[in-house]
């Protein structure tokens, strides 16, 4: 959980992008847009992340990968 809420962290990113592509135009304007693109996508997707992973984080809900023997329970059954 706290992964997903610190991928959020736009506001930092912008500001680094704005030294580095407006005031010393160290990247290019592909790479600029790239990075906006990126996090944009971040900054919007971490609320949507944790609020799906929030009930299995709780024991709310549990998750099942594989089948049969095999498979792995999150989170763990006691």
């Amino acid at each position: 959980m706290i992964g997903f809420g610190m991928s959020g962290r736009a506001e930092l990113a912008f500001v680094v992008m704005d030294i580095v592509y407006v005031q010393t135009q160290i990247i290019t304007t592909d790479a600029f847009y790239t990075l906006m693109g990126t996090t944009f996508f971040l900054n919007v997707s971490v609320p949507i992340l944790i609020a799906w992973w929030k009930p299995y984080f709780v024991g709310d809900k549990v998750m099942k990968i594989g089948v049969d023997e095999k498979a792995i329970y999150f989170p763990r059954p006691p």
